[in-house]
Formats: C-alpha cells, structure tokens, sequence
C-alpha cells in the first residue's frame, strides 16, 4: 500500500469514529460530548420550565423522555433543577425535541 492510501485510510476512518460518536455516543449517555459537537448545539437563556417541556429565549421544546440534562460541572440534573435566566446550550433532534442540555446556573 502506498502512504497516499494510508492517509486516505486514516482520514476516512477518523471520519467514520467521529460521527459514529455523534450517532451513538449521545444516545447511550456518553460523557460531555467533544468541543466539535459543542459547537453544533443551540443557545438561549431559560425563560419557563415545564413539567415535560422548557421554553428557551421564546422558543417552547418539548424534552425527549430520556433526555441528558446536565450542568456545567457535567452532573446530570433533573428538568426541575434547571433554574429560570439559566444559560443553556442543547441539541433539538429530529422530531424537535431536546435531547441533549448543558445549563450554567445564573450568577
């Protein structure tokens, strides 16, 4: 094999773990995802918490039943613990509910 094949090889099988990250790694409740699927996530500040949904700068989302909320120090936490003006970074999956929450309490 020639090294141009061995690069291709690597590249694409870097390709292949990280999005295989993205598909897996956040439905099994991986760690805190990578800096790379960080930048993917929405942004707002908390308006309303709901007992199934949360409204975010005016947007309403429903959560997904097994959705990982978490805080900045990457304890999982419970939809009543997110505070009202909490900072918070999420991912909306296909049926536009949230998936995935990172929230950083108002200071």
């Amino acid at each position: 094999m020639t090294t141009a094949r061995l690069r291709r090889g690597s590249v694409i099988a870097a390709f292949v773990l990280g999005m295989s990250w993205s598909i897996v790694g956040l439905s099994v409740g991986a760690e805190m995802p990578p800096t790379a699927i960080l930048a993917s996530f929405k942004t707002g500040k908390v308006d309303a918490v709901f007992t199934s949904s949360i409204r975010i700068s005016g947007t309403e989302y429903r959560i997904q039943f097994d959705a990982k909320i978490m805080d900045h120090k990457e304890n999982e936490i419970s939809l009543e613990e997110v505070f009202l003006r909490s900072e918070a970074k999420f991912h909306v999956n296909k049926l536009g509910e949230i998936d995935m929450m990172i929230v950083m309490r108002p200071q």
